[in-house]
């Protein structure tokens, strides 16, 4: 009888845990779509973000290049489905660079102070990457477009604030995952991988806030961003220009 009583109890024990396992989820996490209609609302609503195909963001502030922290000001003009350009300064000893990205559907370039510079595949397929998290950014083609499949991460803190996580895989790309704040909805963490030195793989993180209203469309105002865990960038929002059309042409020189 006591044997029988223990496997009776076993039972019992597997049983509410197979019940908690299956049902725990899905009643206590947000499913993926539903945060991303949520975080759609929280951001200006579906119709102005889908307007958002065609911008350019300026932005400045400080890069940490080795040990030491540089000035710099950016302007990154996106129009989608497949055109990037970012243009970076940086000063430092008296002396400014200038860093150009240029993404034009299949072709891409690279250029320092005007001059192209050899482009080794990991930093193409970098570029691209780029370009699907400014896409995935603007929230409404993860729901519109069936290049994006979405994933629960759950729930986790944030600087003391809880969040919903959301797996972004898209085609061959790597895998990018977005954090937003469970309360508000908004958008307060990227990450994803990037290739370091060697081609090692390298964790990049960026966290949003300073949230501010962009003609209807909640924009982060200040982005800080880490690479395995070094803070590498600080930067905050000057301008955002939106256009209905950019010429092709800018995205094939600058």
């Amino acid at each position: 009888m006591r044997r029988t009583f223990a496997g009776a109890r076993q039972g019992m024990v597997s049983l509410v845990a197979l019940l908690l396992f299956a049902a725990g989820p899905a009643l206590a996490q947000e499913a993926p779509r539903a945060l991303i209609e949520r975080a759609i609302r929280a951001h200006g609503g579906q119709e102005r973000l889908a307007r958002a195909r065609a911008d350019r963001v300026k932005m400045k502030g400080t890069l940490v290049v080795g040990t030491t922290k540089v000035p710099f000001v950016s302007e990154t003009t996106v129009q989608l489905p497949g055109q990037f350009k970012s243009v970076v300064q940086v000063t430092g000893d008296g002396k400014t660079h200038t860093v150009v990205h240029l993404l034009n559907g299949e072709r891409s370039i690279v250029l320092l102070d005007g001059k192209e510079q050899e482009l080794p595949a990991p930093t193409r397929a970098q570029m691209r990457q780029t370009l699907d998290l400014e896409q995935a950014m603007r929230l409404v083609p993860l729901l519109t477009s069936p290049a994006f499949k979405l994933t629960s991460l759950g729930e986790m803190k944030l600087n003391g604030r809880e969040t919903v996580g959301v797996l972004v895989t898209v085609g061959g790309q790597r895998e990018l995952k977005l954090y937003f704040d469970k309360a508000s909805a908004l958008l307060v963490k990227s990450e994803h991988a990037v290739d370091g030195p060697g081609g090692k793989k390298v964790k990049q993180e960026a966290y949003y806030g300073n949230y501010r209203d962009v003609d209807g469309y909640r924009r982060p105002g200040q982005v800080v961003a880490f690479r395995d865990g070094t803070r590498v960038m600080d930067a905050e929002l000057v301008e955002v220009k939106s256009f209905a059309r950019i010429d092709p042409a800018e995205f094939t020189r600058p």
